[in-house]
């Protein structure tokens, strides 16, 4: 619990959605891995090339569940690359007890990778609105940049 609590106050203030380039991780939530596998995403490409990409075996085992092309060595792939911090699940709850952060539509996979990103010191990116909306409010959202 105290974990989060030092990423996330430890100026006091917070800080301001994370842009291109301003952090050093980038925790892909599946949302972004399941639109690239289905229209190449040159900004997750250019992270990737960066090695700035983090990955949680949740979003792995999400993935893995599905139909990604070229499905193993694909996940093979995903597991290659550099691992975020993770949480225990009772972290986790206390987390989102902390923050009121229940009863807005998000599971626990999703707390546990905003959690996670916390953690790690690093942005999340994310499709998902519901969760996007509580990684700017947690101010760890990643926003790539626009063309």
């Amino acid at each position: 619990m105290d974990r989060f609590r030092h990423r996330h106050a430890r100026d006091g203030r917070h800080r301001s959605p994370t842009r291109e380039g301003t952090v050093k991780g980038v925790l892909v939530d599946t949302s972004v891995w399941v639109e690239h596998f289905r229209h190449n995403s040159p900004e997750l490409v250019n992270l990737l090339s960066q090695d700035r990409v983090l990955i949680h075996p949740m979003v792995i085992g999400e993935l893995a569940c599905g139909t990604p092309p070229d499905r193993s060595n694909t996940l093979t792939d995903l597991g290659d690359l550099r691992g975020a911090q993770q949480p225990t699940v009772s972290e986790v709850v206390a987390f989102l007890n902390t923050h009121k952060l229940f009863g807005l539509g998000c599971g626990l996979v999703d707390m546990t990778l905003l959690a996670s990103a916390l953690l790690s010191g690093a942005a999340l990116w994310t499709l998902d609105k519901r969760l996007e909306r509580l990684a700017s409010r947690m101010a760890v959202s990643y926003q790539p940049p626009t063309h």
